[in-house]
């Protein structure tokens, strides 16, 4: 069975080396790949100790919840910045896919995620969520009063508006 974070190895010869402490990332997207499987595997003492050092608000109780009432999809990778051997920042954008604990209603967690490295060891600083357009309309939206868009004469209310 492949990673959770979608790197075709098995879970304990890819990011389970690095929540176990046996390794560490070697670039900003290794670290964000184990991240995400940390959130499917509930360590969430690794996701804290993956943030940057200082950080105050990392609240380990709700990310244990978040893991644990989700049913984790996949992870995609939409575009990497720098953060690969030798660089000390990077940034990953990605969308986390994952449904409810029912799997009944299915959400994306699409975020721009910064990195930095400090003394040979990458950790998470912060992100921004990215955001939805708004749903545009179609068509012009029709007022109860004006002539029903079937052509019959009457109110939009007293006809299809009913």
């Amino acid at each position: 069975m492949n990673c959770p974070c979608g790197i075709e190895k098995s879970y304990e010869e890819c990011c389970g080396t690095l929540h176990e402490g046996q390794s560490k990332a070697l670039t900003a997207q290794e670290l964000m790949r184990s991240r995400y499987s940390a959130f499917v595997k509930e360590k969430i003492n690794y996701i804290g100790d993956t943030h940057i050092p200082g950080t105050t608000d990392f609240d380990a109780s709700e990310a244990e919840q978040w893991a644990k009432n989700s049913n984790w999809k996949g992870l995609e990778i939409v575009k990497t910045q720098a953060g690969e051997e030798g660089d000390n920042f990077g940034v990953v954008e990605f969308k986390a896919l994952y449904s409810d604990a029912k799997d009944e209603n299915h959400f994306i967690h699409h975020e721009i995620a910064k990195f930095k490295k400090l003394e040979d060891t990458w950790y998470y600083e912060d992100g921004q969520i990215v955001g939805h357009e708004p749903i545009k309309r179609a068509i012009p939206k029709v007022g109860r009063n004006e002539p029903c868009v079937c052509g019959s004469g009457k109110k939009y209310k007293k006809c299809c508006g009913k």
